[in-house]
C-alpha cells in the first residue's frame, strides 16, 4: 500500500442523531493523533472506531474495506484504553494469547506471536507475572500487546499516556513512535494532551466537544487555524473581541473595548462595522519594557502600540510567560525568550505591545463573550 493512501477513512460518522458528523482520514504507517478536552468525547469516538458501540450514521472504511457493520473480533480495527483492563487473575502470556486461544488459533502459532510481542514490547522478563505485580507502563505495554497480537492494521489508542509519570509517559511515545514506523501501522491517539499530539500526530484532528473542527498538520493548526476555537484552544492564541472598522487587502484594524486600535489578518466572514474575534498567540506578541516615553510615528505601516502593565512574569525554563493588563482592564499572554533584561523586569513596570498584522487573525464572532 502506498503510504499516502488512506488505510482509515471515516465518513460522517455519528453517534446519536443530531450529533456532528464525524469525518477522518489516516494513512498507513501514520500516526493520526485527535485532540480534546472531552474525555467522554473521545472514548465514544473510540467505541465507534473498535465496533463496540453501534454508529448511528456514517462510514468506517479500512484497506477499502466497509467494516461499519462488524462486530469488533472482525473490525480490522483494535482499541486499547484504560477502560479495558488486564485479566488480574491471568498471567501476562495468558492475557496476551486469550484472544487468539478464543478464536481457535493453532497453539504454536500463539506461542510465537506472544513471545514476539514480548521482545517487541520489552516485557520478555515479566511475562510470567500478573498484573498486579506490574507497573502503570507496564500494564500499558501488556494491553498495547494484546492489541497486537491479532495484527490489526488499525490500532486506537485511548488517551493512553494519562496516568503514567513523566518518565514512563516519554518512553511509551517513543515506544509508540517505533511501532508505526516498523509495523507500518495506523495509529489513532486520541488525547486530551497536546504535547502527545505535536510529538506523535503526523496529522492532528482538533475537536471541539463533540465536533471535529480542523485535520491538518501541526503547522496548519498553529499557522491556519480555521476558527478561533482551534486558534485558542490548539494554538493557546490571546482571544479579544474587537468592532472592525476596516478590511482593506485581507488586514482587519479593528477596536479594543476603550478604542484601543489593533490589527489582523481577516478570515473569511470578517466585514466592517461587526464584532470580530482577534487571536493572537503569545509568542507573537514583541515586548518593550521602554526608559523613556515611546515617540509617535506617523508611519501608516508600523504596527499599533498597546501600552500595558506587566502583571505577572513566570520563569518556564526555555521562556518566559508574562500576563500584562491593557489600559481597558482586559488581560494579554506574552511568551518570550529568557532573555538577561527580563530578569531585571518586575510586576508593575509599563511595557508596550505589538505584533504585525500577519501575527494575528481575526474571526466571525461567535456570539459569546470572553
Amino acid at each position: 500500500m502506498s503510504p499516502f493512501s488512506s488505510r482509515l477513512v471515516v465518513n460522517a460518522l455519528t453517534a446519536v442523531p443530531g450529533a456532528p458528523a464525524l469525518s477522518l482520514r489516516a494513512a498507513a504507517g501514520t500516526c493520526l493523533a485527535v485532540v480534546n478536552d472531552d474525555a467522554a468525547c473521545l472514548s465514544t469516538l473510540a467505541d465507534m472506531l473498535a465496533g463496540h458501540v453501534a454508529a448511528h450514521a456514517g462510514q468506517v472504511v479500512i484497506d477499502d474495506h466497509d467494516v461499519t457493520g462488524l462486530p469488533p473480533p472482525r473490525r480490522l480495527c483494535v482499541a486499547v484504553g484504560w477502560r479495558d483492563p488486564l485479566f488480574t487473575h491471568m498471567t501476562v502470556q495468558a492475557n496476551l494469547a486469550f484472544g487468539l486461544r478464543a478464536r481457535g488459533v493453532d497453539a504454536r502459532v500463539v506461542a510465537a506471536r506472544v513471545g514476539a510481542i514480548l521482545a517487541l514490547l520489552g516485557l520478555d522478563g515479566v511475562g510470567h507475572l500478573r498484573p498486579a505485580r506490574l507497573g502503570p507502563e507496564q500494564v500499558l505495554r501488556v494491553m498495547i500487546g494484546r492489541a497486537l497480537v491479532s495484527e490489526p492494521p488499525v490500532l486506537v489508542l485511548d488517551d493512553p499516556f494519562t496516568p503514567l509519570p513523566p518518565a514512563s509517559r516519554t518512553a511509551m511515545r517513543r515506544l509508540v513512535g517505533r511501532l508505526v514506523r516498523a509495523r507500518g501501522l495506523c495509529v489513532v491517539l486520541l488525547t486530551r494532551a497536546r504535547e502527545d499530539a505535536l510529538l506523535l500526530g503526523d496529522t492532528i484532528a482538533y475537536m471541539s466537544g463533540p465536533e471535529i473542527v480542523q485535520q491538518g498538520t501541526a503547522l496548519d493548526l498553529f499557522e491556519r487555524p480555521a476558527c478561533d476555537r482551534v486558534a485558542t484552544g490548539f494554538g493557546h492564541a490571546n482571544s479579544l473581541t474587537v468592532r472592525v472598522a476596516s478590511v482593506e487587502d485581507d488586514v482587519v484594524r479593528a477596536h479594543l473595548p476603550g478604542g484601543l486600535l489593533v490589527e489582523a489578518m481577516a478570515a473569511p466572514g470578517v466585514v466592517a462595522d461587526q464584532l470580530a474575534t482577534l487571536c493572537i498567540r503569545p509568542d507573537r506578541i514583541a515586548v518593550l519594557f521602554p526608559t523613556r516615553a515611546v515617540p509617535v510615528t506617523d508611519d501608516p505601516d508600523a504596527p499599533p502600540l498597546l501600552e500595558a502593565t506587566l502583571t505577572d512574569l513566570r520563569q518556564m525554563g526555555d521562556h518566559v510567560l508574562l500576563r500584562f493588563r491593557l489600559a481597558n482592564g482586559e488581560e494579554l499572554l506574552a511568551r518570550r525568550p529568557p532573555t538577561p533584561a527580563l530578569q531585571r523586569v518586575t510586576p508593575g513596570q509599563v511595557a508596550v505591545l505589538a505584533w504585525q498584522p500577519g501575527q494575528a487573525i481575526a474571526f466571525p464572532f461567535r456570539g459569546e463573550m470572553g
